[in-house]
């Protein structure tokens, strides 16, 4: 499909689910394997979501807020914001000072919070100081008060919505334009406050395009995304591109503690095989370190073939 009809994140997905309906896109660990939903199965879902939001009365250009780790509901909440019109102010998990998180939902004015059951704490420990939140969606775990419900209830609230109002999802998806925002990035505030930018639409279509162009990605691509699923790169040349382009990603496995999930990596490597990897220096160089360890603790003569090949 030419890309000017591609301009808007919600035209961009209806563009793959009509070329790739039975591509896998998104892969998740489920007990010992890795189960994958198609594009045609991630729409369902993320039209229960965006359903979910309009029965509740979410308006276009409302903020919601995302807090929860790399996993399929991630991009389906994305997507269920952005197909509602909404912002998404997609929030590290990596967060932990009460006062920063209040900073960004305060200024965002974000009206909901989307949250794994592991930060859930964080957002109950200011939200009473946060007079625009509404709602806090629980991804797991179970609601302590009026104010929260489950991820589970919101999707099956947006079936209803959508079989007894038919035609006005797509109505409200179609009204997005590329110079909409669709998620607002807050900078790290390690020098003043956090600075929130605005990204549009077209900012991420646009990059996509680029990205596409310099690398071509075929449909039976798949990559495994290590990165932070809130930073602008995994979300462009991660989420994005694999999506324009009929190809699939996968989580890492959640632990229990941040460093189980680190520690996850390596093993789902293996499971997944992606085609590729997104990385950044640090990362690289740790895996570098580790690639080293592993060879110098087979013996000096393997070590001795290992650093010859390098110098090839």
């Amino acid at each position: 499909m030419p890309t000017d009809l591609q301009r808007t994140i919600p035209h961009l997905f209806e563009s793959s689910c009509s070329r790739y309906p039975h591509n896998i896109l998104l892969r998740e660990k489920r007990q010992d394997s890795f189960i994958g939903s198609t594009y045609t199965e991630v729409r369902k879902r993320v039209y229960d979501c965006a359903g979910g939001f309009l029965s509740i009365g979410i308006s276009k250009g409302d903020r919601i807020a995302l807090i929860a780790e790399g996993r399929n509901d991630w991009v389906v909440a994305e997507l269920g914001i952005l197909y509602a019109g909404a912002i998404n102010v997609p929030i590290s998990v990596k967060l932990d000072e009460l006062s920063d998180l209040k900073f960004r939902l305060l200024h965002s004015e974000a009206r909901i919070v989307i949250v794994s059951g592991a930060h859930v704490h964080k957002v109950r420990a200011v939200k009473n100081d946060l007079p625009e939140l509404e709602t806090v969606v629980l991804l797991d775990g179970e609601p302590a008060g009026a104010d929260e419900r489950t991820y589970a209830e919101l999707l099956e609230k947006g079936a209803e919505f959508n079989a007894l109002h038919n035609g006005r999802l797509e109505e409200r998806w179609r009204s997005v334009t590329e110079s909409d925002a669709a998620n607002i990035c807050y900078t790290s505030g390690t020098t003043a406050d956090p600075k929130g930018i605005i990204l549009t639409h077209r900012n991420y279509t646009a990059n996509v395009e680029q990205a596409s162009g310099l690398l071509p990605i075929p449909p039976e691509y798949c990559s495994l995304l290590i990165l932070p699923w809130d930073h602008c790169f995994a979300h462009t040349a991660g989420i994005y591109t694999l999506m324009r382009n009929g190809a699939s990603m996968a989580s890492v496995q959640i632990g229990k503690t941040p460093m189980e999930t680190l520690k996850n990596i390596p093993l789902n490597i293996r499971e997944t095989q992606p085609t590729f990897l997104l990385s950044v220096p640090a990362l690289a160089k740790n895996f570098r370190k580790n690639i080293e360890k592993g060879i110098r603790d087979k013996g000096p003569k393997v070590e001795a073939l290992f650093l010859k090949a390098l110098a090839l």
